[in-house]
């Protein structure tokens, strides 16, 4: 099991998916605030690229003028933060109605600074992952807030960068740093699952779906369905990729599969329960 992600403590998860309400949420939020932590608020439906992401972190953390716009920039004024509170205060910032996101093209790069900003914060390094005695620790954390849509639903876009890994627990989608061995890594027996979920995508792109999602729920320990949801994201996103090439039936059929009526999933998940 994962650990119960925290809003309070110097480890990871660094960022988690969940629902606004969620009850996980209000708890940690409060006990923030008991501790003199600050709990930001930013608006996901104005992030529609890159551009206004670093427009709405720069206006929302009162970012210095010297602030890059730039994904590079964002690491490093989240982890240097001077904002309210100037870095001498516990932070979560929590993305909300972040539904839209999900159809961007940039998230899985966006999860992976957040959890690299989360890092440096949290263990007090440097940019360069150095231990810096004269900067001080700070808890830091990031929570996407989804008002109609399952966490489980942006597991394969959040894992697309390979410095980051994944885990679903109690519903929620959960984001750490690949490398455990890191100062506060999780522990190398916990179900995370590193890099860009591709060890299904040979099962995926030859039609062997069932065997996708066995892959999919053993790696990830999720449920059968949510293993199904999975498997939809990845085949959308490999008939993307294949789009020209010679794959494209192959992966159409996965998606076909991943698509289907509620009925036929249901029908599909019959298929991978164990007999007895």
């Amino acid at each position: 099991m994962t650990a119960r992600p925290t809003l309070t403590e110097h480890r990871s998860p660094w960022v988690v998916f969940t629902s606004p309400a969620d009850p996980w949420l209000a708890s940690e939020t409060a006990a923030l605030v008991h501790q003199n932590g600050l709990v930001l608020r930013l608006d996901g439906r104005a992030m529609r690229d890159p551009a206004s992401v670093f427009r709405t972190f720069a206006r929302e953390l009162s970012f210095p003028g010297y602030f890059g716009h730039n994904w590079d920039a964002l690491a490093d004024c989240l982890h240097d933060w001077h904002g309210p509170g100037h870095g001498n205060q516990d932070l979560a910032i929590l993305i909300e109605h972040a539904d839209d996101l999900l159809e961007s093209d940039f998230l899985g790069l966006f999860v992976s600074v957040l959890a690299q900003a989360a890092w440096n914060s949290n263990l007090r390094l440097d940019g360069d992952g150095e231990l810096d005695e004269w900067r001080q620790r700070m808890a830091q954390h990031f929570v996407f807030l989804l008002d109609h849509t399952a966490p489980v639903a942006f597991t394969e876009k959040a894992a697309r960068d390979t410095d980051v890994a994944v885990a679903l627990s109690d519903g929620r989608l959960l984001v750490t740093l690949t490398d455990v061995d890191w100062p506060g890594g999780d522990p190398a027996s916990a179900p995370w699952t590193a890099g860009p979920l591709s060890f299904a995508d040979e099962e995926i792109l030859s039609g062997r779906n069932i065997e996708g999602v066995k892959m999919f729920r053993d790696h990830l320990g999720c449920s059968i369905h949510e293993a199904l949801d999975i498997l939809q994201s990845r085949s959308e996103f490999l008939r993307r990729e294949h789009s020209d090439g010679p794959m494209t039936g192959r992966a159409g059929r996965a998606s076909g599969f991943a698509g289907a009526a509620p009925h036929e999933r249901a029908l599909g998940a019959d298929r991978l329960r164990p007999a007895g």
